[in-house]
């Protein structure tokens, strides 16, 4: 008898015991452990739209859905605020979401930026060829737009009234300056000083109407008057654009040729201002052109354009190319990739960071295997990669992959954001904890 009082009073204290570890839910009428952290947090709350919270079942304001309940361990957040940011994952929950954990860094990185450029002529290389005289034209030596000419090299044969008659009058004043001198003797005669000035302005006449020197001392040392007179390139080019024919007549002033080289041309490129930091003159940049497929053309910036274009928010970037072989041609596109200079500092991959518009967040692992939402500030991007300025040291793990999921998560466990809009502006989300307000 006293064995069987023993055991009822041992499987008293079992009962005892148990009780203690488990409560009921008066809302529910469903059990709710507890722990020896405690008391667990019984609310209710809608899948689509984790702020909205509840002590009792109903169903969402928003989207009319049943809410869902949720019980959770009452935190020690309220005691101990270095907990608010955690969130603490089952290494289910971390297998459904992909989660991958990468260390932060410290490596060289280069950047490369890539854009659409087209070639153009080099301002001042483009010269004009126009008529110095009125007349007709008699012989064409360039024949073809797109013929090269060399400077020097003849252009045409022309016939001018003009021309003739100044030629006449450079052999009037040279004849007349020999006579003065020849009869007094004297340099120093005013009469030969007049003279003198008056050959030296028929001379300059000359130049001014297209004669070379060589052609003005030829006429001085033969006295013959030339009836055509040929004109000579002024410079080196290729002939871009061709106004005149054999036989025609041409008024002073008039466009005839126009002559370009393209030994060298200006590479224009269109750059985002965002990427505009690291780019200087005398930065190197490699041309590749459809029209050679497979080869690239070396250049260096040569100018930064001070203006910002307001559609594309983009600035003209211009490099200089060396036009080898003259095969490249103005007004052809291409793409241009612009090599940057290496930078060292801590990186990390483009898809562990969440960016609101004002916040960068990621998720770090902290050593007591919880993760915790930090904000960063970032620097420039680098293949895939962004410059972390500050918020993270080297060595700290941070999730690489699956980032989204776990801000998800701690929105559903918080009820709270840490500042990534799932797809929500501002105003919907004021709206919305208007609408819990109200409801609680």
């Amino acid at each position: 008898m006293k064995k069987i009082k023993s055991y009822i009073a041992v499987f008293l204290i079992i009962l005892i015991s148990l009780g203690s570890l488990v409560t009921f839910d008066a809302c529910s009428n469903e059990k709710v452990e507890t722990g020896k952290d405690g008391a667990k947090k019984v609310y209710w709350t809608c899948t689509m739209h984790p702020q909205v919270i509840s002590d009792k079942p109903g169903t969402c304001p928003i989207c009319q859905m049943e809410l869902v309940k949720k019980v959770e361990k009452v935190a020690d957040y309220k005691t101990d605020t270095s907990m608010q940011n955690m969130l603490n994952l089952s290494s289910g929950k971390l297998a459904l979401a992909g989660v991958e954990v990468v260390k932060v860094i410290r490596q060289n990185e280069s950047q490369s930026i890539k854009t659409f450029s087209y070639l153009d002529f080099i301002e001042g290389s483009r010269e004009v060829i126009s008529a110095r005289v009125s007349g007709r034209i008699e012989k064409l030596f360039v024949r073809n737009t797109g013929d090269y000419i060399s400077k020097g090299s003849p252009v045409f044969e022309i016939y001018s009234p003009t021309l003739v008659e100044a030629q006449n009058d450079l052999l009037i004043a040279l004849n007349n300056g020999e006579t003065n001198y020849s009869l007094t003797n004297n340099s120093n005669n005013n009469n030969y000083i007049n003279q003198n000035k008056i050959l030296e302005s028929s001379r300059k006449k000359l130049e001014l109407m297209g004669f070379t020197q060589k052609q003005i001392a030829d006429l001085e040392n033969n006295r013959q008057i030339q009836y055509t007179t040929t004109y000579y390139a002024p410079v080196s080019g290729v002939v871009i654009e061709k106004n005149i024919q054999n036989g025609m007549y041409v008024n002073e002033g008039a466009k005839l040729f126009e002559v370009g080289d393209l030994s060298k041309l200006w590479n224009i490129s269109d750059i985002f201002e965002k990427d505009l930091t690291n780019i200087k003159v005398g930065t190197k940049v490699k041309v590749e052109l459809k029209s050679f497929p497979g080869e690239t053309f070396d250049g260096t910036v040569t100018m930064i354009y001070p203006v910002v274009n307001t559609q594309t928010r983009t600035v003209q970037v211009r490099s200089e190319i060396v036009n080898k072989g003259n095969k490249l041609k103005p007004q052809m596109y291409g793409e241009t990739t612009f090599n940057l200079s290496n930078i060292n500092g801590l990186f990390i991959p483009e898809a562990a960071v969440l960016q609101t518009g004002k916040r960068n967040i990621v998720w770090i692992k902290t050593p007591d295997e919880m993760y915790e939402g930090r904000e960063i500030q970032l620097g420039s991007k680098f293949n895939g990669m962004y410059q972390v300025t500050s918020g993270l040291n080297e060595g700290d793990e941070i999730v690489s992959k699956g980032a989204y999921l776990i801000d998800s998560e701690s929105q559903l466990q918080t009820g709270t954001s840490t500042g990534h809009q799932h797809g929500q502006s501002e105003s919907g989300t004021s709206k919305q904890n208007d609408m819990n307000m109200d409801m609680k």
